[in-house]
Order: C-alpha cells, then sequence, then structure tokens
C-alpha cells in the first residue's frame, strides 16, 4: 500500500486498533503513516544487497506521531 492509498482507505480509528492489538502506544498523528502504509521490509531488503548492510532490527512501542485531524 502507498502511503496515498493509506489515506484514501484507512480510518484513523482503524489505525489506532492494529497499534492497539500490536501493543503499541498511540500517540496521534496521520494514516498516511500507518505501519500498513509500508512496503513489508523483508521483501524490500534482499533487493537492496548492493546499496546497504543491514545491522539490526526493532520493534517499536510507542508512536510519537504529530498529533493532527486528518
Amino acid at each position: 500500500m502507498s502511503r496515498t492509498r493509506a489515506k484514501q482507505e484507512l480510518s484513523e480509528s482503524a489505525v489506532r486498533q492494529y497499534l492497539l492489538d500490536h501493543g503499541v502506544v498511540f500517540q496521534g498523528g496521520g494514516v498516511h503513516e500507518a505501519p500498513m502504509a509500508y512496503k513489508n521490509i523483508h521483501a524490500v531488503m534482499p533487493s537492496q544487497q548492493e546499496l546497504v548492510a543491514g545491522l539490526g532490527s526493532f520493534t517499536p512501542k510507542s508512536c510519537a506521531w504529530m498529533a493532527r485531524r486528518i
């Protein structure tokens, strides 16, 4: 999904519930920044091996997006 498509298809309440279900604290933001708006990193990284080296990974537990209404 793209950020543009996310704005068209996702609701703020759906994003809040998704984050809550995954143990992430939502502190405001827009649906275009939702996790679903980004490509799967595990699918993207193999094609980037000549450009970058993966050093690790992390799992966010807090999302501090700029609070605003969409």
